[in-house]
């Protein structure tokens, strides 16, 4: 008979730690072969990689977003219903599944490709525009203008607008920093996005073209979606796209670039990225966990979660488990027959835009590799918590040549 047990029974893990902020992968596997399940200050914590994809599937498992909200004390607003009325509110059901399906089908693997020739010339205006005679920040030049630059060409709007929508998504992707004191900066930026989303809809309403924003309002036209869900998933589409893509884009550079021997056999064989890019959100992920909330007692692992438990699948975790990868600490582009990174989630949460996000970090790393082969990382620099990666700092001299260089040393924190 199996003793159940609480969750005051759980060894507890220390994210704000200097070990983990200065290797935090490493420091997850620790964890992890010693323990399945933990507990930390935010909640229950999952470090097996079993758990955490039946976690992020579970239907007794809901959304944790109304807790992180709570957490951040939004005012009542527009921000404030606008988060109460997103799918990121909603748990599984019919109104989570209606709300998917038409950007589900719009956004689909197949049609991402409709995306990729838009999504090369964004990124090949951007590197031609950068000067090669000296060190060039990559996170502003490219990194941020690239998924900027793509929504602003899913919502018809002039490109001039991609700095508002980068900065934008910068600042409401605070909220899930757990931090009241970037509530009124994260509220001042909702405001600024609704308005401008308001504006984007009203004009395409008049003037629809061949794009994302059109081919919405056509779903709602065609009753698939109303004109609240309407707006929610275009707010939604700026939220989630600059911030979280510019950041995964960038920490591709860097663990890419900072391997020569993988970095000219990218520039050589460009169809080699998807096999690379794979191996990035393995070895280094944009989420490093993600957020769950019991919705009726249940148990996990032999433990008792009581309704309202917070649970946290760290993924950060379950890619550097040598139980289901091989040698996981060794970044490997050759890697077959090992399970999926968790990067994007899974089934009814998985991330909606998995699947643009992803060419546009190919088509970059992949460009930049053909065209610099020589390309030297000048400074790098990383911050983790324990939801995400941030690239810091990310300097690079864009070499057309290749020189006879070393792998740059690992770095994964910033003082």
């Amino acid at each position: 008979m199996t003793t159940l047990r609480a969750i005051s029974d759980l060894p507890v893990l220390d994210f704000s730690s200097a070990e983990y902020r200065n290797a935090p992968f490493q420091v997850l596997s620790d964890w992890a072969r010693k323990w399945k399940i933990a507990r930390s200050e935010r909640g229950v914590e999952l470090l097996d990689y079993e758990l955490c994809r039946n976690a992020i599937v579970d239907r007794n498992l809901g959304t944790g977003h109304p807790k992180l909200i709570d957490l951040l004390g939004l005012p009542e607003g527009r921000p404030l219903e606008y988060k109460r009325n997103s799918i990121s509110f909603h748990n599984r059901g019919d109104r989570r599944r209606d709300l998917r399906r038409p950007l589900t089908r719009i956004l689909s693997e197949e049609a991402a490709e409709r995306f990729r020739p838009d999504i090369r010339k964004v990124v090949t205006g951007f590197v031609d525009a950068m000067p090669a005679d000296r060190p060039v920040d990559l996170i502003s030049a490219l990194c941020d203008k690239i998924p900027s630059a793509v929504y602003c060409h899913w919502v018809g709007a002039p490109m001039s607008d991609a700095g508002f929508v980068a900065r934008t998504s910068h600042t409401v992707q605070q909220v899930h920093t757990r931090e009241p004191r970037h509530t009124p900066a994260v509220v001042e930026a909702f405001e600024a996005l609704i308005d401008y989303v308001d504006e984007r809809i009203a004009d395409r309403r008049q003037t629809p073209g061949d794009d994302l924003l059109s081919d919405l309002i056509r779903a709602e036209t065609s009753g698939q979606l109303n004109a609240d869900d309407l707006r929610n998933w275009v707010i939604k589409l700026a939220e989630a796209n600059t911030d979280n893509s510019s950041h995964q884009i960038a920490i591709a550079i860097i663990e890419l670039a900072s391997r020569p021997d993988v970095w000219t056999r990218l520039g050589a064989q460009p169809e080699l990225a998807a096999r690379a890019v794979r191996e990035v959100m393995r070895y280094h992920p944009r989420t490093i966990s993600t957020s769950r909330e019991v919705l009726s007692e249940t148990k996990l692992a032999g433990v008792v979660l009581p309704k309202g438990t917070p649970v946290f699948a760290n993924i950060g975790a379950t890619h550097w488990d040598a139980d289901y990868y091989s040698a996981p600490d060794e970044f490997d582009i050759d890697r077959a027959g090992e399970p999926l990174h968790l990067n994007f989630g899974g089934g009814v949460f998985s991330c909606i835009g998995r699947f643009i996000v992803t060419v546009e970090v190919e088509e970059t790393v992949a460009f930049l590799a053909r065209r610099f082969p020589g390309l030297a990382l000048e400074a790098t620099g990383f911050a983790h918590s324990a939801m995400f990666t941030s690239v810091t700092q990310l300097l690079a001299r864009l070499e057309p040549a290749s020189p006879q260089r070393g792998a740059n040393p690992r770095r994964y924190a910033t003082a």
